[in-house]
């Protein structure tokens, strides 16, 4: 890939991160998404162009707003680097086997699904809910991935397609008998997307992966409390799942990590 389409990839996801910013902070406010200038939450006086600017604003402005002094949450940066850094490295995931036009489609249909992606990692650990559009969104974006897919190589494939209810009743299974204590119902609909985009093995190492990275990352913070002496998180806390599942699915989906090698590493950690 050329330096120039990496660099106007990633200068495009700086400035949709930054709209992907507006839609996690607005949705479910009653606040317009798309109409109304962005604001300081704090002293309410509407922010410049130059207050805007993906990721310099905020290290200009020392991560503090120019008006009221109070601090700018890191979500802000964070988020608009992650689209920044994504939107090359899906555009680098296109298939070979498919058409220029076939292409250019896939690459559209994935941009969307990663930003989808983003806003609902950032919202779960946010509000610890995935809203249903979000996680519908990513299920149809997802299904005409398969359809383009079957429609260039004019072979189906049928895992594939079973892989997203499969792994949809997983998750519903663990909601269902815990009723909604160990898992939460919007990690069964984030399932669905996951497993027709990854096919079932794929599905099932990234999920084996997001329940490994879970459970280590809860345990270092429940020793990390007990260190401080602090009542913070323990068995009935509530971590949002959602983040993990994700994370999964872009070790899968990025770096290509297969089930084999998922159980190689339990086994060697296990041993």
């Amino acid at each position: 890939m050329e330096y120039t389409v990496i660099f106007s990839l990633f200068i495009l996801g700086l400035i949709v991160g930054s709209f992907l910013n507006v839609v996690i902070l607005r949705w479910n406010t009653g606040m317009n998404i798309a109409r109304g200038r962005s604001k300081c939450f704090s002293c309410d006086k509407t922010l410049s162009w130059y207050e805007l600017i993906p990721v310099v604003s905020v290290l200009v402005q020392k991560g503090r707003c120019r008006t009221c002094g109070s601090k700018i949450s890191w979500q802000y940066p964070l988020v608009e680097l992650a689209a920044g850094i994504m939107l090359p490295v899906t555009f680098a995931t296109v298939p070979d086997f498919l058409s220029p036009f076939s292409e250019a489609v896939f690459f559209l249909l994935t941009a969307v699904l990663v930003c989808l992606y983003i806003v609902i990692f950032v919202y779960d650990l946010r509000h610890k809910i995935i809203p249903d559009f979000f996680s519908y969104s990513a299920a149809l974006v997802a299904l005409f991935v398969i359809a383009l897919e079957w429609y260039s190589s004019g072979v189906p494939d049928l895992w594939r397609i079973i892989a997203g209810p499969s792994l949809f009743l997983f998750f519903y299974f663990f909601w269902f008998i815990s009723r909604g204590k160990w898992m939460g119902l919007g990690d069964a609909k984030l399932a669905l997307s996951i497993g027709w985009m990854l096919g079932m093995w794929q599905g099932i190492a990234a999920i084996l992966l997001a329940f490994w990275i879970g459970a280590v990352f809860s345990l270092l913070l429940m020793l990390f409390q007990k260190f401080r002496r602090e009542d913070g998180i323990g068995m009935k806390s509530e971590i949002p799942f959602g983040p993990f599942i994700l994370i999964g699915f872009l070790a899968v989906f990025v770096f290509h990590v297969d089930i084999q090698t998922v159980f190689a590493a339990l086994w060697f950690l296990a041993v």
